[in-house]
């Protein structure tokens, strides 16, 4: 029989307290898996806003580690710890936790399906914000300090229907939860995401070869050009610029040395060259960007597109060279970057805060170095043109990321 465990006083008023203010300090807009667009905004379905709490604050961990104590489980299986915000009017329509068909394809093919859900209350709303089971006929008011624990999966591993619940409307006042699931498997949410984008891949080049395809190239000397010059600078719109500042808040106290393949031979420089901020900390803020910005590529380069990439926030330091190159030519034709910060004190006397361009090599062969500012956004043909950054980095730092889109209507046949 389907049971919900309820536990009284699982966290104390001072730690409900702390977590409260680390979401109130850190929150956006919540999220559903959208199927084939992994996830999207769906304010019809789900109105509240997400934080995702920071485990090496050593608070928040050994929250996590009783959680891991409580279900007998690997700690290791346990998804980043989510806080979330419901404020007067908001809500989360009835759902399930455990995924399945697309969804599952998303976000479980490395770490397996959601074995339990651990929901703890932190405040007590004025008025609404019960957790509604309608499968059970069961209503819980929120208590602060009370979890509520339940299992996903039936035996045979299928999902258990029983637990289907919402987030009733808050009517007045607040309310501020956090929620912990496990999985099967070790949470690798990065694994999940390759695999999950390999599978779309795999089944997109399955209709590649029943395809007659009548626009192909096979090299980089006949890849397609689009535009009079290759590359558009443009002020990116106010409210994605202010979804990607959310983004660069977010992400700045988890940055960390990036390391890739070749990358010695890409970026050179003495020491640590370049660090990155991962969107995988925000798949879903990224894949949302992602979408939005679609548009402006594909009304630009006048072609139809599919996204391809986007990896991190890329922070160069000082010393810096990015050589000049082409992008992959496979999947990477019609780009975009995005300036998001830089420091360009160069920590000498002189004080000589000299900018770092962008070095492009056009259609027709004419060399540019293009300036730009944070909220700028250079749109290229990156598979056709040379660009790089040839002239040493003098500053503190300089941070930007790569928007890449894949040409629908066009076939690479090259090896």
């Amino acid at each position: 029989m389907a049971e919900i465990v309820t536990i009284e006083n699982f966290l104390t008023d001072e730690e409900c307290d702390l977590l409260v203010g680390m979401i109130d300090n850190n929150h956006s807009p919540s999220y559903v898996d959208g199927g084939e667009e992994y996830s999207v905004q769906d304010k019809e379905h789900r109105t509240s806003s997400t934080c995702m709490l920071d485990e090496r604050d050593s608070s928040v961990f050994s929250i996590k580690e009783r959680i891991a104590n409580f279900l007998k489980v690997d700690i290791n299986k346990g998804q980043q710890l989510e806080g979330q915000l419901y404020e007067p009017g908001q809500f989360f329509k009835p759902h399930c936790d455990w995924f399945e068909g697309e969804s599952y394809i998303n976000h479980a093919l490395s770490s397996g399906n959601r074995t339990h859900t651990f929901m703890i209350y932190l405040n007590e709303p004025e008025e609404g914000g019960e957790t509604n089971f309608p499968e059970l006929d069961q209503s819980i008011k929120p208590k602060k300090g009370m979890a509520l624990v339940w299992e996903n999966l039936n035996e045979d591993g299928s999902g258990n229907t029983d637990f289907l619940h919402e987030g009733s409307e808050v009517k007045k006042g607040k309310k501020y939860i956090i929620t912990s699931w496990w999985r099967e498997n070790v949470y690798n949410p990065e694994e999940d995401d390759r695999l999950g984008r390999e599978y779309r891949l795999n089944q997109q080049n399955i209709e590649v070869d029943i395809t007659d395809y009548t626009n192909t190239f096979s090299s980089y000397d006949d890849v397609p050009r689009f535009t009079p010059t290759g590359f558009k600078v443009l002020k990116c719109p106010p409210e994605i610029w202010g979804l990607i500042q959310d983004s660069y808040e977010l992400l700045k106290d988890k940055k960390e040395e990036e390391h890739y393949p070749g990358k010695e031979q890409t970026i050179l420089g003495v020491g640590n060259t370049s660090d990155i901020l991962s969107f995988h900390h925000i798949p879903n803020i990224r894949d949302h960007i992602h979408r939005l910005l679609q548009p402006m590529h594909e009304e630009w380069s006048g072609q139809r597109l599919e996204p391809s990439a986007v990896y991190g926030i890329r922070s160069y330091n000082r010393g810096a060279v990015l050589i000049e190159h082409k992008d992959r030519i496979e999947t990477h034709h019609i780009s975009s970057i995005i300036i998001v910060d830089k420091d360009l004190d160069c920590g000498c006397a002189k004080n000589e805060n000299i900018d770092w361009p962008l070095n492009f090599q056009d259609h027709n062969g004419k060399r540019h170095r293009i300036f730009a500012e944070p909220g700028d956004i250079i749109l290229y043909e990156s598979a056709a043109c040379n660009h790089g950054r040839l002239e040493p980095f003098n500053g503190a730092y300089f941070r930007n990321f790569y928007v890449h889109y894949k040409l629908s209507d066009w076939e690479y046949i090259g090896e």
